[in-house]
């Protein structure tokens, strides 16, 4: 069985798998936290809410 596909088809499902096996991998990479952790984690840091405007830095991205 021959199967044939057009340049830009193929592009998108390279891009569209690419990016599935990269968010796996990023996923693999991000620590389980358990709930007791995630207490601690909340008392050092608090939630976002409690956060003042101007201790935030405007970032580009570069």
């Amino acid at each position: 069985m021959s199967l044939t596909v057009n340049e830009k088809t193929l592009r998108s499902i390279i891009r569209e798998e690419v990016r599935k096996a990269v968010l796996e991998a990023l996923l693999e990479m991000v620590p389980v936290v358990d709930d007791v952790e995630q207490a601690e984690i909340d008392g050092e840091a608090g939630s976002p809410e409690e956060y003042e405007e101007e201790d935030f830095v405007e970032w580009s991205g570069s």
